[in-house]
């Protein structure tokens, strides 16, 4: 089986852990705010690198790869066009899970000439928040509620709700995915409630994959954003929750490889 390997790169003197590995059309992963790159796909991609030139990075703050300051949507996309330019990647597939969905759906709505082909994993909401909601989020007073919600979102039963088997949930799981809660509380401060960009729609042709007992993300959210974006198709994997590439790695490498026609 081939196997996915980290490397290092610089962007401005700021280290990017990025895991890459196999031959074929370049599939770029985007992680979301549980964990790192290996936490979201190393249940997968090694079997996609069967088929993909698999590039998985660690977002900033996560990982191997350094923060970026003063984040904000548009900055994460123009960090994340460096990423490709640095890596020599063409036109790519982007499949992202959780916010790396949302991320990746933006991604691809500024980059029509990037991005070949966009999958979004139980993710891809965008919610536009009024200038003062954004202006809160990042004032010092509101770093206790920030903090309220990381201990809870990282607590042992948080973690659990990922899944639609919380025996998944291992003590090794749950520590690794704990080790980045701090990274995710800026995150959500900096990105998530920062100016979202104009353009929002890809033209992309869309594949939602989705767990059938998302616990974070009803199913109703998907039908709402497959009604968003125009033709985007919406495969169900019973059984799973939020991560159906942990619970059933098998269809959802199936369902990712029959629409990239591999």
């Amino acid at each position: 089986m081939t196997q996915i390997k980290p490397e290092l790169i610089r962007i401005a003197a700021r280290q990017v852990r990025v895991w890459r590995g196999g031959d074929g059309p370049q599939l770029l992963l985007l992680h979301g705010g549980m964990g790192d790159a290996p936490w979201y796909w190393r249940t997968v991609w090694e079997t996609l690198a069967e088929s993909f030139h698999v590039v998985a990075p660690d977002l900033p703050r996560f990982g191997g790869t350094v923060e970026l300051p003063n984040a904000s949507w548009m900055e994460f996309l123009a960090w994340l066009a460096r990423v490709q330019e640095l890596l020599n990647l063409s036109k790519v597939v982007v499949a992202g899970n959780a916010f790396g969905a949302s991320f990746a759906r933006l991604y691809a709505a500024a980059n029509p000439t990037r991005v070949s082909r966009l999958v979004l994993v139980d993710g891809g909401r965008l919610v536009a928040l009024p200038k003062l909601a954004r202006r809160a989020a990042r004032a010092s007073w509101s770093a206790p509620f920030f903090e309220l919600a990381r201990r809870q979102l990282f607590s042992e039963k948080g973690i659990r709700r990922v899944f639609a088997n919380p025996a998944l949930a291992t003590p090794d799981v749950v520590r690794a995915s704990q080790a980045v809660s701090y990274g995710f509380r800026a995150l959500s401060r900096q990105v998530i409630f920062s100016e979202l960009p104009t353009q929002k729609i890809p033209s992309q042709p869309t594949q939602l994959i989705w767990g059938e007992r998302d616990k974070l993300a009803p199913l109703s959210r998907a039908r709402e954003i497959a009604a968003d974006i125009p033709d985007a198709q919406l495969a169900v994997i019973a059984r799973v929750g939020h991560m159906p590439q942990c619970e059933d790695p098998v269809s959802f490498v199936r369902i990712l490889r029959a629409f990239c026609g591999q």
